[in-house]
Formats: structure tokens, C-alpha cells, sequence
């Protein structure tokens, strides 16, 4: 059987991106750790660079560089509370826009997204800010459904005290 790739309009295709991301924020913000973890490809990266302008994550400390294995790690123990900051969950409030299609080459189902972010994170201690911009690589997997190969999280303050960021940005 022969299978015939169909090429989305340019108006679809930019509703399926930004629902992408706002199904991510609110997976997110419903602690829904395992279906924010299928988001990703098995080699996809979670990226938040420490500097401003930082190119890379192996050659200079990150605030997160996590693999498959690390995020694992990160959403396991958000799962189960174990760390005394967690211990009264903290709530978190995901708003994303300006969502920008950089790159696409849908030949290859691959896509570089740029948006801004404003997250607010609520713990015992009282409620924070962050503010930045997102960077998504997304690709196609083989049933055709989108994954994050790379997320990379810019912070607006990271020169600045951050104070104890609880979530996943």
C-alpha cells in the first residue's frame, strides 16, 4: 500500500505547533510528569543554558542540561516529594506566546519554535516570577505525532539571583 504524504496548509500547521505548546504548559501545570516525559524523543534534551547567550551545554555549566536518563531523575523525584522543598507541592502557572515558526521543513517533519514565557511558581515560602523565551526543536516521530528533541529555556534574569526554581520551566 502506498502511502501519500499530505502537506498541511500553512494555517494548520501553525495551530498544530502552538496547540503543541500549550498542551506541553498544561501538562505542566497539572503535574502530569509521565505525559510531559512522552513529549520528548529518546535522545531529546531539556536545556536551561546558565549565561546569557550560551551556545552550548557541554562546555559550560547549565542551570539543567538533562538527557532521557537526568529527566527521568527530575520527574521521579517531583513524583514522589522525597526533597523537604517539595514536601507542600508547589503549583506552577505556564502562559506561553509570541510563538514564532523559525524553521520548517516538513519533508524531514522537523520544526525550530521561538516563544516568550511567563511561569508562576507558587511554593510554601510565598509565589515567584520567571520570564523568558523558549527554544523547541520538534520532530516527527514515526506515527507522525510531534516530540521535543531539544527544549531550551532562556531565562530574562539568569545573571541574577533566581531564587529556588521548583518546577520544570
Amino acid at each position: 500500500m502506498h502511502v501519500t504524504e499530505t502537506v498541511q496548509s500553512p494555517e494548520k500547521m501553525y495551530f498544530e505547533l502552538t496547540q503543541f505548546l500549550y498542551r506541553e504548559a498544561a501538562l505542566l501545570d497539572a503535574h502530569d510528569w509521565d505525559g510531559w516525559g512522552r513529549l520528548f524523543t529518546p535522545d531529546g534534551v531539556y536545556w536551561v543554558p546558565a549565561a546569557r547567550d550560551q551556545v552550548d551545554a557541554l562546555n559550560h555549566v547549565s542551570l539543567v542540561h538533562d538527557n532521557a536518563l537526568l529527566r527521568e531523575i527530575r520527574l521521579s523525584r517531583l513524583k514522589n516529594g522525597d526533597a523537604s522543598s517539595l514536601q507542600a507541592r508547589p503549583n506552577s502557572s505556564h502562559l506561553v506566546s509570541n510563538i514564532i515558526v523559525a524553521a520548517s521543513d516538513e519533508s524531514l517533519g522537523r520544526y525550530t519554535l521561538h516563544s516568550r514565557f511567563v511561569v508562576a511558581q507558587y511554593a510554601s515560602w510565598g509565589t515567584s516570577t520567571l520570564h523568558g523565551g523558549y527554544s523547541h526543536e520538534l520532530v516527527r516521530d514515526a506515527v507522525g505525532e510531534l516530540k521535543i528533541a531539544l527544549k531550551k529555556v532562556d531565562l530574562v534574569d539568569v545573571d541574577g539571583p533566581l531564587g529556588d526554581v521548583l518546577i520544570i520551566l
